[in-house]
């Protein structure tokens, strides 16, 4: 046995970082000891306190976990859009800014994916962008009006394109003849792919990925395949965070002054098909940060919504993904047809394209995969002007590389509704501030999706915000009990010994599975409490049995999965309760016992809101400028 200064010496060498040795933030160092049901801890700041976390795997033995502890002003959990603007805007303050990744960083979530990008931004500016640039009628106005005034008047604060241009992407591409075009499409105004009404423009085929190498020019510290399981809280304020790295299994705690969520949406809920679930997001977006803050009494919203498009399920190794997969969205929408072949949506011209596909589904116009098809053998399909660049990608690697080709007579593609995007988030006020001090977020405020230029000035303004939050809190000590129970939380899972248990993919499904089959096509209040009861039913009977059959702590996906259940059924709980009090349909929200939107009773958000163990929900009425 080690003595306890000992301890916190002997884990000193276990200090790790991705990138440079913390440019940005200083490293500590701690050990948990468990001995029983105790627990202790020391750190090299001279405190050390004790708590009552159970440590199964000791068995009465004395057992030594051991931790690193991270030093930093601003803790920003994703690096992402929303991270990048809240990152870069912390540190040009003068901030010393540490940024933790779930994924490997440059290709974790939409940030990291190789696809053609969507960059939006109107053509008039400031005064007329809040419908164009904050698109959802539910959002907080009082937040979307102090992001207008941080961004201040000036015409260049508004021109996305230079903006673009200015984080490491390029607005121009040379053709195979030689050529060079324009990527900028104008919307509306000059019409191409991705027009839109109200006069927002678009690049295609940017690669989202080139943004991130803009951190690399700063002294911002990186760590990625970091998981974050539990926001760290002291005397009722938000010191950091508590997670463990992916790989190795080392337990990790982040202490800042202040802390960002950035981790994106929850997706995973959406569906299990064959081998993949349906949604573009990866495996990552389970909700971990804002199931945290909801374990830690702060409201869910917007969970009923999502963002959805098409997009192909078969082959099924090719199927749900953005990348490899062939689809549509709002940007084209000409080539949807039904069963009969009938193009039912070449007038569309809107990004939220699900009610006219459930509809036709409904009406047994779909086909046995419970969807629609997309027909690309008209000469039109393969012009670059109307498929969007990403698709016309993939029908060329299909063919190439799987000999489908797309285009031959008589060859329709099935696709489905998936989720791209997913309202549920834990709610902010006008300055991207949580209920809990010291807690940001760039997400909850009302908003089901937005567009990359909007979720990074969105970020930036939290940046500011957390900044200044940061300038009178002093977090040299703190207590560790709260972070020390939560790495005894996440290692009873690991270590955990059931009879007649049940595997955490296993679990997975159930959820998918019991989500997707009574949500789409559409839904109404049978099937939503169909689903509430399965849903308690798999938190009262399997989630005790959940088991992790490796023990080890190294490269266990296991573990992971295990512990994101526990996050992917509350946000999967919030949604069903969220949808069943919504008594109306709204954007890609669709009920069929309550068709018509009903502005009267339902311009609202639902809250959702942990009290003594249960959900309980609530109407908060909007926060307009």
């Amino acid at each position: 046995m080690l003595k306890r200064d000992e301890r916190c010496k002997a884990s000193a060498s276990q200090g790790v970082s991705r990138r440079q040795f913390l440019k940005a933030g200083g490293i500590l160092t701690g050990a948990a000891m468990f001995i029983g049901a105790g627990l202790t801890a020391c750190s090299n700041d001279s405190t050390s306190q004790s708590s009552g976390g159970t440590n199964t795997q000791a068995n009465g033995k004395e057992t030594l976990i051991s931790y690193s502890v991270y030093d930093t002003d601003i803790l920003i959990i994703g690096t992402g859009f929303g991270g990048i603007g809240a990152a870069l805007e912390a540190n040009a303050k003068g901030a010393k800014v540490l940024m933790v990744d779930k994924g490997p960083f440059e290709f974790s979530g939409a940030a990291g994916m190789n696809w053609d990008q969507e960059v939006t931004w109107p053509n008039t500016a400031p005064e007329g962008i809040t419908k164009c640039s904050f698109n959802d009628v539910l959002a907080n106005q009082k937040l979307v009006s102090n992001v207008h005034q941080f961004l201040g008047k000036d015409a260049e604060a508004w021109n996305a394109a230079l903006w673009w241009v200015r984080m490491g992407n390029t607005t121009w591409n040379r053709l195979s003849n030689g050529n060079f075009e324009n990527l900028i499409s104008a919307g509306s105004d000059e019409g191409g792919v991705g027009a839109e009404a109200g006069g927002v423009n678009l690049v295609q085929r940017g690669f989202s990925r080139h943004i991130q190498d803009t951190l690399k020019t700063q002294p911002i510290t990186i760590i990625d395949n970091t998981m974050i399981t539990d926001i760290f809280l002291d005397n009722g304020k938000c010191v950091g965070a508590v997670g463990y790295q992916v790989q190795t299994g080392e337990y990790r705690v982040f202490r800042s002054k202040a802390t960002i969520a950035t981790a994106g949406a929850c997706c995973q809920m959406y569906g299990w098909l064959d081998v993949h679930p349906i949604g573009m997001n990866t495996p990552d977006n389970t909700g971990d940060v804002d199931a945290a803050a909801y374990r830690h009494g702060v409201p869910l919203v917007s969970n009923e919504f999502f963002g959805v498009d098409l997009i192909s399920v078969h082959p099924s190794s090719l199927g749900a993904s953005f990348n490899a997969g062939i689809g549509a969205d709002g940007n084209h929408m000409q080539f949807v047809c039904d069963k009969d072949g009938e193009f039912f949506m070449r007038e569309t011209n809107a990004y939220d394209v699900s009610r006219p596909i459930r509809d036709r589904i409904l009406a047994g116009k779909g086909g046995e995969h419970g969807g629609v098809f997309i027909d690309l053998t008209s000469p039109e399909a393969l012009d670059r002007t109307k498929l969007r660049p990403c698709y016309l990608r993939n029908v060329y690697m299909w063919k190439e590389k799987f000999n489908i080709d797309v285009t031959q007579s008589g060859y329709r593609i099935p696709v489905s509704l998936e989720c791209f995007e997913h309202g549920g988030a834990f709610v902010i006020d006008e300055n991207c501030s949580s209920s809990i001090p010291g807690l940001f977020g760039t997400r909850g405020y009302g908003l089901v999706k937005g567009h990359i230029t909007q979720q990074t000035f969105v970020g930036a303004f939290a940046g500011l915000k957390a900044y200044e939050y940061a300038q009178d809190n002093d977090v040299k000590k703190v207590d560790w009990t709260a972070a020390e129970a939560e790495i005894s939380r996440i290692d009873e899972i690991r270590t955990r010994e059931v009879s007649a248990g049940i595997r955490p993919f296993e679990i997975r499904h159930k959820i998918q599975n019991n989500f997707y089959d009574n949500w789409e096509p559409a839904t109404d209040a049978a099937k939503l409490q169909k689903a509430i009861a399965e849903l308690e039913r798999i938190k009262k009977e399997d989630l005790p049995k959940q088991y992790v059959a490796d023990k080890s702590a190294t490269f266990n996906r296991d573990w992971k999965d295990a512990i994101e259940n526990y996050n992917l059924i509350d946000m999967t709980e919030a949604t069903l309760r969220s949808a069943l009090m919504r008594e109306e349909s709204r954007l890609t929200f669709y009920r069929t016992d309550f068709p018509e939107q009903d502005d009267k009773n339902w311009h609202v958000n639902i809250y959702c809101k942990l009290n003594n163990g249960n959900m309980e929900l609530s109407k908060s009425e909007q926060v307009l400028v």
